[in-house]
């Protein structure tokens, strides 16, 4: 657990360093810093941002996560509630009949899309390009934007109860990466959540497509030069 926290603190580094990284562990988000939670011992999500403020010496201030684990991500929040921190943004779209439960954490939730059992991908789609517009228009050109993935919204998952499927994983994912493109913002993916035996098939499907994505881009810029 350890090596998913060291791997979260560097996935920031090297998204600020290079536009974007992928963190295939991490993304404890019941964890706060005083105490762990919910199967997550450390607040590596946390302790990413505070290092790389830290580590920019405040040129990395203004952080937004997305926090799309079909979990709410109350450890992260019960952090920003605890440091008032103002320079945080959080989009957090989860079910919201199933564990933590956590009331008070919502306080710190800027964007909070609370989903039914049963959530598809027409609606969990539409809902989640809602919110990202409007994280769009109030936390413009963030300087960091730390995606938390869990694929624990897939069908069958029994730990989420949604039934977004493994296509719709793949769009929700394009379309944050987008979303962090348009805004200018470096991206550090975790991947947190995801207790079927579907789930590596499906990171591994998404994050084919979004590298052939990247490196598409990067060859269209090679074009032009």
């Amino acid at each position: 657990m350890r090596l998913h926290v060291a791997g979260t603190v560097l996935a920031a580094a090297l998204a600020v360093a290079h536009g974007w990284a992928v963190n295939v562990g991490g993304g404890m988000h019941h964890a706060h810093r005083e105490d762990g939670s919910g199967w997550c011992p450390y607040a590596d999500i946390t302790l990413a941002v505070q290092r790389i403020r830290a580590a920019s010496a405040g040129a990395v201030s203004r952080v937004m996560v997305i926090d799309l684990d079909v979990h709410q991500g109350n450890g992260v929040e019960r952090d920003k509630l605890a440091a008032n921190d103002e320079q945080m943004y959080i989009l957090d779209m989860y079910n919201s009949h199933t564990y933590p439960l956590d009331t008070p954490a919502k306080a710190a939730i800027n964007a909070k899309v609370e989903l039914r059992p049963g959530t598809a991908d027409e609606e969990y789609l539409s809902q989640l390009h809602s919110a990202l517009a409007k994280a769009a228009a109030v936390f413009p050109q963030p300087h960091l934007v730390i995606y938390n993935a869990g694929t624990d919204i897939l069908a069958g998952d029994p730990l989420g109860s949604l039934c977004v499927s493994a296509a719709g994983v793949q769009q929700r994912d394009a379309a944050v990466f987008a979303f962090a493109e348009q805004q200018g913002a470096p991206i550090a993916m975790l991947l947190s959540g995801g207790y079927t035996r579907a789930s590596a098939g499906v990171i591994v499907e998404s994050l084919t497509a979004l590298l052939r994505g990247l490196a598409g881009k990067l060859g269209s810029l090679g074009d032009a030069s």
